[in-house]
């Protein structure tokens, strides 16, 4: 009695409540009141360790039900939660429970449900960053969606939040990633990048966003910033390095920031794709001098012809080989564009790169398989149909001679174009041009086969811009930071605080009825 009359400053209490118990009917009963409402001055975790001690001592201070209770609380050793009890004793239960999560016990969904809308914050942030709170858990499909739920899915899998509760949450960073996923932008602040308008405008294709952000890019996540420093060497006129050079959702964003008339070559994947795209538009420019200016014909056919040489690969797999592939559909292209009559050389040059690869047989030997190989047949036979006339009549391909792709339904467009562009001289080789699609379109409509033209590209699939998400400008959803500090002691025993009040007021309560 003394040591508890010392928690609370309470000089004197022993000796007063002696001769005031002496004079009640039952002393005992008497001094345990007194000693009990001393305490209630104390927290209540200290005052449950004295009132423990005295009731080994055998004054009558807790019930006979709580006293257990009081016992493993004071030593710090609950026993196990019941599951899914018939009645729950809250404060009591939750310090199990709680008890059972620090300790990584599984618990049933109904006792985290309890702990995450009871335990301070803090608390259950510690739970998730111990992993004692865990995805597995799935807090996203439970039946009370609260504002601490939400915070718990935020957490652990924000990809389960509404875009308004991701909104309520005031969480910018991750309603801005959504927006740049639904192919929306995010604009500068006051003309400042950071790092979602730098994602937005990078994907917008605005490379003016590199140069903005030059000078301090270090200022930016570490993925991003090696990102904006390889583009800007890029555009600078430096190597595109095979880590970049293999990563297919980066090849729009680099081939942008490729210098203007530069040869590309190389090794990647992005080289053989940008190079196969800048041969056929180097190759569009040799049909638009062909029809308007004929004066530079030789020097977009060499520039069409040095890319297509840069391209070709040992390799028959992969993109090499199919770089390679196209690559020599344009050089035989290009051979008969510019033989001369009864030049059989030139011919069978051209027919000799097609003839090379179908030779060598199926991919799985060199070669190539499936439509490709049909369409590089069609082609060489085409070519060699024409060389046994020694000198192609006609264009090749009227859909490339008007400037429009291969089977393009805008043909008519590209004629009428070119015919208010081109001298008197070059009429004829565009209304052939023209004339020629009508008979297959004409053959078409009757069930006839229509006239065999040279097809390309081989593969137009293989030009397209791959679809493909980067990781790095359209980063998948990152679980929302703890918005608590480092949780106190006050709230780590908050449970155990809570419990040992609701024991030490049962007590005085059933006193007060006993009375």
């Amino acid at each position: 009695m003394e040591r508890a009359a010392a928690a609370v400053n309470g000089a004197g209490f022993v000796e007063a409540a002696r001769l005031r118990a002496t004079c009640a009917l039952d002393p005992q009963a008497a001094l345990a009141d007194e000693v009990r409402e001393l305490l209630s001055r104390a927290a209540p975790l200290t005052a449950l360790a004295h009132l423990v001690e005295l009731a080994a001592c055998g004054l009558p201070v807790l019930g006979e039900n709580d006293l257990g209770r009081a016992e493993e609380l004071v030593a710090g050793s609950p026993p196990a939660p019941a599951v899914d009890p018939d009645h729950v004793d809250h404060s009591w239960q939750l310090h199990l429970e709680a008890a059972a999560a620090e300790g990584y016990a599984e618990l049933p969904t109904s006792a985290w449900q309890r702990l995450v809308a009871r335990l301070p914050l803090a608390v259950v942030d510690d739970l998730i960053d111990r992993s004692a709170l865990h995805l597995s858990l799935a807090p996203h499909t439970w039946s009370e969606r609260t504002e601490r739920v939400r915070y718990v899915i935020a957490r652990l899998s924000p990809e389960h939040l509404e875009d308004a509760e991701v909104t309520e949450l005031e969480w910018e960073s991750e309603e801005c990633r959504r927006i740049l996923r639904s192919g929306g932008g995010v604009r500068p602040i006051e003309g400042q990048h950071d790092e979602w308008s730098l994602r937005s405008a990078l994907l917008g294709g605005e490379l003016d966003a590199l140069d903005e952000v030059e000078s301090d890019a270090d200022r930016f996540p570490a993925a991003l910033a090696d990102l904006v420093m390889s583009l800007q060497e890029v555009r600078r006129g430096g190597p595109v390095g095979r880590r970049l050079g293999q990563d297919r959702s980066l090849f729009g964003l680099l081939e942008d920031c490729q210098p203007g008339g530069r040869l590309i070559s190389g090794s990647t994947a992005f080289h053989y794709w940008a190079g196969t795209r800048r041969m056929h538009r180097l190759l569009d420019d040799v049909h638009w001098a062909m029809a308007c200016e004929p004066g530079r014909l030789g020097e977009a056919a060499r520039a069409t012809l040095q890319q297509a040489l840069a391209l070709r690969s040992a390799e028959s797999r992969g993109a090499a080989g199919r770089a390679d592939r196209e690559a020599r559909a344009v050089q035989a292209y290009l051979h008969f564009l510019h033989a001369s009559p009864n030049d059989r050389d030139r011919f069978d040059q051209g027919i000799g790169l097609l003839e090379e690869v179908l030779k060598r047989g199926g991919s799985h030997r060199g070669g190539v398989s499936g439509e490709q190989r049909h369409r590089m047949r069609d082609l060489s036979e085409l070519l060699q149909s024409l060389r046994s006339k020694s000198k192609p009549r006609e264009v090749l391909n009227p859909y490339l001679a008007l400037c429009v792709e291969h089977g393009s339904t805008e043909w008519r467009q590209g004629w009428r174009d070119l015919r208010n562009q081109v001298d008197t001289g070059q009429l004829e080789y565009i209304n052939g041009a023209k004339d020629r699609i009508k008979r297959s379109e004409t053959a078409r409509r009757l069930g006839q086969d229509p006239e065999a033209l040279y097809a390309l590209p081989l593969d137009e699939r293989f030009l397209w811009v791959p679809d493909a998400r980067n990781d790095v400008l359209q980063p998948a959803p990152q679980p929302l930071e703890r918005r608590t500090s480092t949780s106190t002691e006050e709230e780590r025993h908050w449970t155990a605080t809570e419990a040992a009040r609701e024991i030490i007021g049962r007590c005085a309560t059933g006193t007060r009825n006993d009375h």
